[in-house]
């Protein structure tokens, strides 16, 4: 999502949901989400494409570690049980 916004080619909301697998109005709650942490993305019917209204963008950063029991239970606050958490719908386009 970050490189088709930076490149202004996500298409129309439909477009980019489509592309996403989320639905127009679960892209919308990503994009509120993201204005919350203080990115803000616009769409622009000049473009068709959202594009970034300010100078930040997205990072993603990916790490992977191999944890200890010990270490997973510190990590998940001693829960015992692993919930699945929602991925953001970042893609590499």
């Amino acid at each position: 999502m970050n490189k088709l916004i930076r490149e202004q080619r996500t298409g129309s909301p439909e477009d980019l949901a489509e592309r996403l697998g989320v639905s127009r109005r679960q892209l919308y709650v990503y994009l509120e989400y993201l204005k919350d942490m203080g990115v803000d993305i616009q769409f622009s019917r000049r473009l068709n494409s959202f594009v970034f209204a300010c100078e930040k963008q997205v990072y993603i950063d990916w790490r992977f570690e191999i944890l200890e029991p010990a270490e997973m239970r510190k990590a998940m606050g001693g829960a015992r049980l692993l919930t699945a958490i929602p991925v953001l719908f970042f893609s590499n386009y």
